[in-house]
């Protein structure tokens, strides 16, 4: 939960990624916050009680979420799907505006990378430019865990994929701090006291 809030407000796709992480991490453990909270949330070592309680709170909200849309197994929240969709409808809007060339650039420069990996996946399964980039981005992260071998080429490609993923995350983060400021609300959502 403290990674998750920081990251949401730094890096969007960091945030997205992390939350995969996180529901990879619910299910290792069964879904069972006694061995969440033995496994992950002890490992925070904080001290005061009413933090671990809204820690804990966050875990069992995001393993109660995962039970009532039958992730248990693989998949998605559909908090995370939406958000991903948001970040790609915005991705579709940078390329619709000339002064973005610089990030048009970044994705296609990208873009045979991502196509090579589209091609690769089971015939059936679509995914948009942003869900594919994470992806890969996700397997490549674990990849690094694993301790395998890398081609060159691979890390190469994901260079190219995580250059446009951090521009758009930029941009994106940056248009909504714009959006929040016009609507009036913080950054944690609530509306801005007007007199």
């Amino acid at each position: 939960m403290i990674i998750a809030q920081a990251k949401r407000q730094e890096n969007i796709v960091e945030y997205i990624l992390y939350m995969w992480q996180v529901e990879n991490l619910i299910r290792a453990n069964g879904l069972d916050m006694s061995k969440i909270n033995a496994t992950v949330i002890s490992q925070y070592g904080i001290t005061d009680e009413a933090k671990q309680k809204e820690v804990y709170d966050w875990w069992d909200n995001l393993t109660e979420m995962m039970k009532l849309e039958h992730k248990e197994k693989s998949g998605h929240l559909q908090i995370i799907k939406s958000l991903a969709d948001d970040v790609y409808n915005y991705h579709l809007y940078l390329l619709t505006q000339n002064s973005e060339l610089a990030y048009q650039n970044a994705f296609q420069n990208a873009w045979a990378d991502l196509s090579a990996v589209q091609k690769k996946m089971p015939e059936g399964e679509k995914m948009h430019h942003i869900e594919l980039a994470l992806a890969t981005i996700y397997d490549f992260f674990l990849l690094k865990l694993q301790k395998k071998t890398i081609l060159a080429d691979t890390t190469n490609a994901m260079m190219r994929i995580s250059h446009f993923m951090a521009l758009l995350s930029q941009k994106y983060l940056k248009a909504e701090k714009e959006l929040d400021k016009e609507l009036g609300t913080n950054e944690d959502g609530t509306l801005v006291g007007k007199d």
